[in-house]
């Protein structure tokens, strides 16, 4: 009997700690304690103005992409980049110089190297891209200039933009 009743006890405390290991407990993945643990997400960029259907002049235009694999943007027409949300609650995109290089024969790594950059249009994510980053509404880029801080040791350039 008393075998039973060990039995019945360890059972009914094994189930009730399952039922709590198993209840749905939000994270906050973005922004986090630091850089180091909010998500990057992936980007197909387009440096071109929003206004003239991305076709022309120094903007920026986004499409996103999904998956961990190397990015399918890199090339002539596309620039892959990364985005985040910083610690700050900044909007933290990162390109880095190689396919700076590739796109478009480099013609934009110039913008880059000057230690700013100019955006005369403003552009909003798309409701997916905004989900991806982690954030309740909208995210814009406001028209404006935006310092670009280069690492030497990864080869990339970084841009934030408050949002």
């Amino acid at each position: 009997m008393k075998r039973i009743i060990t039995i019945c006890v360890l059972s009914i405390l094994m189930l009730s700690g399952a039922a709590h290991a198993g209840m749905n407990i939000p994270v906050a993945v973005n922004p986090g304690p630091s850089p180091s643990f909010a998500v990057w997400i992936k980007l197909i960029i387009t440096f071109h103005r929003p206004k003239t259907q991305c076709k022309t002049g120094f903007g920026i235009c986004f499409d996103v992409e999904l998956g961990t694999d190397k990015l399918v943007g890199s090339g002539s027409n596309f620039c892959p980049a990364q985005a985040r949300i910083s610690e700050a609650g900044q909007l933290e995109l990162m390109v880095s110089e190689s396919d700076l290089q590739k796109y478009e024969n480099g013609s934009t790594l110039p913008y880059f190297k000057k230690g700013s950059v100019t955006f005369e249009d403003s552009y909003t994510f798309s409701e997916t891209v905004t989900r991806l980053l982690g954030v309740a509404g909208p995210v814009t880029i406001k028209p404006g200039s935006y310092r670009v801080v280069y690492d030497a040791s990864a080869g990339t350039y970084t841009i934030d933009f408050p949002i």
